[in-house]
C-alpha cells in the first residue's frame, strides 16, 4: 500500500485515515429545523459547518503503526483510486468544489473544511 506523503502545495500527511473516514452528508446552513433535528437525533457528526456520517471507505486499510505508536492508514488501491480521491488535496477548493478536510488535518493551510 502506498500513500501521499507530500505535494508541493501542501504539508506531509501524516496518514490519520480521517478524510476517508467520514463522509459528508449535508451542510448545517442549508438544513430547515426539521432537517437538523432529524440528522442530530442519529448522531451525526458535525464539524466545520457539516453533517459527516462515520462511513469509511472500504478501501481504508489500517498499517502498522510507526515508531511512535500511532496508528497509520493507507488505500488498498492508491495506485488505481477515483478522481476524487487523487483531486483531494487538503484544501476546500473553488468552483463548486468541496471536500471534507477534518479537524487536524496536516496537509491543510485553511480553515478545517469549512465551505468559503
Amino acid at each position: 500500500m502506498n500513500s501521499p506523503f507530500s505535494s508541493p502545495a501542501t504539508s506531509a500527511c501524516k496518514r490519520c485515515g480521517e478524510c476517508c473516514r467520514w463522509l459528508p452528508v449535508a451542510l448545517v446552513r442549508q438544513c430547515k429545523p426539521h432537517q437538523l433535528h432529524y440528522l442530530r437525533e442519529r448522531g451525526l457528526k458535525e464539524s466545520g459547518g457539516m453533517f459527516l456520517a462515520d462511513a469509511p471507505c472500504r478501501h481504508l486499510k489500517k498499517e502498522e503503526p510507526d515508531g511512535d505508536g500511532i496508528p497509520r492508514w493507507g488505500c488498498a488501491i492508491y495506485e488505481r483510486r477515483p478522481a476524487t480521491c487523487r483531486d483531494f488535496c487538503g484544501k476546500t477548493l473553488s468552483g463548486g468544489k468541496r471536500y471534507f478536510v477534518p479537524e487536524g488535518c496536516t496537509m491543510t493551510s485553511d480553515s478545517h473544511g469549512k465551505p468559503e
